[in-house]
């Protein structure tokens, strides 16, 4: 990155012509100072270990989801043989 500098031309620059160009790069963002780059940081770190935390939730829920359903096949198959098994007209 240091490479693609062409130092010889800042050198030729005038110490007013290098203010200039420091301050129109800070006022398009393409240097951000120390402090703003940490808050941006933060907040992506902050993003990530929510992102992951949502993650986990998603798992454990679709783990409980998975349980419930055989829960409820077990439920159903109980049930449609107690129906089966006291129609009107068998005697036992």
């Amino acid at each position: 990155m240091v490479e693609s500098i062409p130092w010889a031309a800042i050198g030729g620059l005038s110490p007013a012509a290098m203010l200039m160009l420091a301050v129109w790069l800070i006022l398009t963002g393409r240097i951000v100072p120390k402090s703003t780059y940490d808050v941006m940081v933060k907040g992506r770190d902050s993003w990530q270990e929510t992102a992951q935390k949502k993650q986990e939730i998603i798992h454990t829920l679709s783990e409980t989801v998975r349980e419930q359903q055989v829960v409820n096949e077990t439920v159903a198959k109980i049930m449609t043989a107690v129906q089966d098994a006291n129609k009107p007209g068998d005697s036992q």
